[in-house]
């Protein structure tokens, strides 16, 4: 299954906050306990020996969290005498060189772990290709525990069809960055009253989004109410979807046996969707990506963007960004937004699956989380968010929380390529004017059927 194409752009997008955080990563990775065991909170983590002299080989994408659990790898070869190596790549290359090697059958593959982004993560269930931990986990003693993790995060990409196939890794879920300058200047305040009669204030709903920006526009300041991306099909998939969350919406019903895209809800999402691309955007906005919103946001000329957030980190820390230092981020106004995330898996072609799970235990282990998260990672886990050094550190963390556990994934489909180009095309249909809401929800709808 292809991806909604967002991690190529968010390589080239966030390399100025990748050099920033990297820099505190060099200091904040400290080293763990000399001993095969370490305390972890009430349960203490036991590592085994017996596989000394395996290596364990992994196909990481090359981001910053997979260098920070790169350089405390001698610190997990010490606990065990296994040896673990990263190849890292590029995003658009990773699912491509993933699926003949978990397809060569038991033991025959060239991966002994797994770093599965949310998009496969059923596609990989589903076809056999990981193993079912909960086994595993239940064997462990609760030395691996899913409840020290967010729990949307299992639902998104960890439990599938009642089963345990990933650890979550870490997410990356969307919000609402604003700037918090202009939400403060009187100036700005009095030309949004004069505007609309009401004053300038964070909407809690969708509905109440669209209008602020609509009218933030319309006050021809030069500022745009919402910088945005609705180029066919990832980048228009991806944003919508936090329209069809943030008011209540789903692509399919509760239990998964027919698409609900085009019902009431659904089409009011298309609706307040286009409204906004076409009355509150920065011109071209309907054909724009991430790095076109990152420009117009950076440049100053947007109030608001709903994005990832790492995207926060570029704009406050950037020295190129003119709004450096004055942006905020909240949850999507309506409650929920979309969510992403990195899982770990163990692949049925692992030729050493045991020696794996050693990994899997220590990388998950409370300690490596909480030494992960100082460095600059985005935790999966509970633990770091109620820990002051590193709120201290990340301020902007809690409101990352409150983002990952009200935050949604992608319907339990197996085929998500064809999910995110059939709703792609139809919400182009529906900003270009070709197609109303109902009409292009009721096309999409009849397609997305076609996938359970």
């Amino acid at each position: 299954m292809s991806d909604f194409g967002m991690r190529a752009r968010w390589t080239s997008a966030v390399m100025s906050r990748r050099r920033i955080v990297q820099a505190a990563a060099t200091t904040a990775v400290g080293s763990l306990l000399g001993s095969t065991a370490f305390p972890a909170a009430a349960q203490e983590i036991t590592l085994s020996r017996d596989y000394e002299g395996t290596t364990l080989n992994l196909l990481m994408e090359d981001l910053l969290e997979t260098t920070i659990i790169e350089d405390m790898l001698p610190e997990f070869t010490e606990l065990t005498g296994i040896t673990v190596t990263f190849e890292k790549v590029a995003y658009p290359v990773m699912h491509e060189k993933l699926v003949p090697q978990l397809a060569a059958g038991p033991g025959s593959g060239s991966y002994d772990v797994l770093e599965v982004d949310f998009y496969w993560v059923y596609e990989f269930a589903r076809s056999g290709w990981v193993e079912d931990l909960g086994p595993r986990i239940e064997a462990s003693g609760g030395q691996v525990d899913l409840t020290r993790y967010i729990p949307a995060l299992l639902k998104i990409g960890s439990e599938i069809d009642g089963k345990t196939f990933y650890l979550p890794m870490f997410p990356y879920p969307m919000g609402l960055i604003y700037r918090q300058d202009l939400l403060d200047d009187s100036a700005f305040q009095e030309a949004y009253e004069a505007q609309t009669g009401a004053r300038l204030a964070l909407p809690d709903s969708v509905e109440g989004y669209v209008e602020m920006a609509e009218a933030i526009s319309a006050m021809d300041t030069g500022v745009y109410g919402a910088a945005m991306q609705a180029q066919q099909v990832d980048p228009i998939v991806m944003e919508f979807c936090n329209f069809l969350y943030g008011l209540g919406g789903a692509f399919y019903n509760a239990d998964m046996t027919e698409p609900t895209i085009n019902d009431e809800t659904g089409v009011k999402a298309a609706e307040l969707y286009a409204r906004c691309v076409n009355n509150a955007a920065q011109p071209g906005a309907a054909g724009a990506d991430l790095n076109d919103t990152m420009a117009t946001y950076s440049q100053g000329k947007a109030f608001s963007m709903i994005s990832y957030m790492f995207m926060l980190s570029v704009f406050n820390d950037d020295d190129a960004s003119v709004v450096k230092g004055k942006n905020v981020m909240t949850v999507m106004p309506g409650g929920h937004g979309l969510t992403g995330m990195w899982s770990w898996g163990i692949p049925v072609s692992s030729p050493n699956p045991d020696a794996a799970w050693e990994f899997l235990k220590w990388v998950e282990s409370p300690e490596v989380a909480m030494k992960r998260a100082l460095a600059g990672a985005v935790p999966a886990q509970e633990a770091p968010y109620a820990n002051q050094e590193f709120l201290d550190k990340y301020p902007w963390m809690p409101q990352a929380k409150d983002m990952i556990a009200s935050g949604e994934g992608l319907p339990a489909v197996t085929k998500q390529a064809q999910l995110v180009e059939i709703m792609g095309r139809h919400l182009s249909d529906v900003v270009a004017g070709a197609k109303t809401p109902q009409e292009g929800l009721d096309g999409a709808a009849e397609e997305l059927a076609g996938l359970l």
